[in-house]
């Protein structure tokens, strides 16, 4: 197949699932993924396509909700590093808010020593995840996101605001250079911006993929977070 009729399936197919691997583009037009990855930089200078989270959408859709499974596979070895640095803020009797972020996920397999900590979520993977009988889990409720696993909405908002916790530990999906928070969901947005208000620590888990980045929907400032983790030196 030549190059344009290769480009060419590639936008037929993003057009249909609008979010794909490399892999699994290599697997649709049957070529290596070093081609698709040569295919991908041409479309993005074209203006075609945009790179995100370890794969490839359409330029229209670079500011949509991101599938979770291709979130999780992204930058997987930062997101462990930062998890488990996370981890040693978690302390025995704590109250922990968890949002819906597959890094903040990830601390669940961190903290298998602690005793009477009660984790607060609207994440329905960590109740899937964690197997440490001293911790106690409660579920926000709301309206369930499936592409995110997550729950969010009023009723979920509500229940968070009757909580007092320890520590907050939240993701987003972008940092400014100027500092500013922000993420492409307006639902996961809200909803964190109660847990921020309903927390005594902040803890914000962010990757270098996010950094000098903007979203749609602002959060909060890095100067209204107490600690950010980060693979890289801010």
């Amino acid at each position: 197949m030549i190059t344009y009729e290769r480009q060419k399936e590639i936008l037929n197919y993003l057009s249909e699932k609008h979010f794909a691997t490399v892999k699994e583009l290599a697997k649709v037009v049957f070529t290596s993924e070093s081609s698709i990855r040569r295919d991908v930089k041409e479309l993005e200078k074209k203006g075609y396509v945009y790179q995100i989270y370890g794969g490839v959408v359409l330029e229209e859709y670079k500011n949509s909700v991101i599938p979770i499974t291709l979130r999780d596979s992204s930058n997987s070895a930062a997101k462990e590093k930062i998890a488990k640095e996370a981890a040693k803020y978690v302390f025995d009797g704590a109250t922990i808010l968890m949002d819906g972020s597959s890094t903040v996920r990830r601390i669940i397999k961190y903290i298998n020593q602690v005793k009477g900590v009660k984790i607060i979520t609207n994440n329905q993977r960590i109740f899937e995840e964690c197997n440490n009988p001293e911790i106690q889990l409660y579920c926000t409720g709301g309206l369930f996101l499936n592409q995110s696993n997550v729950f969010v909405g009023s009723s979920a908002e509500n229940y968070i605001s009757k909580i007092n916790a320890d520590i907050l530990f939240f993701s987003s999906q972008a940092l400014s250079d100027e500092g500013e928070i922000s993420d492409v969901s307006e639902e996961e947005t809200s909803l964190r911006s109660v847990m921020l208000s309903r927390t005594r620590k902040k803890i914000f888990l962010c990757d270098s993929s996010k950094l000098g980045m903007k979203k749609t929907f602002t959060l909060c400032s890095k100067d209204d977070v107490d600690v950010i983790i980060c693979d890289k030196a801010l």
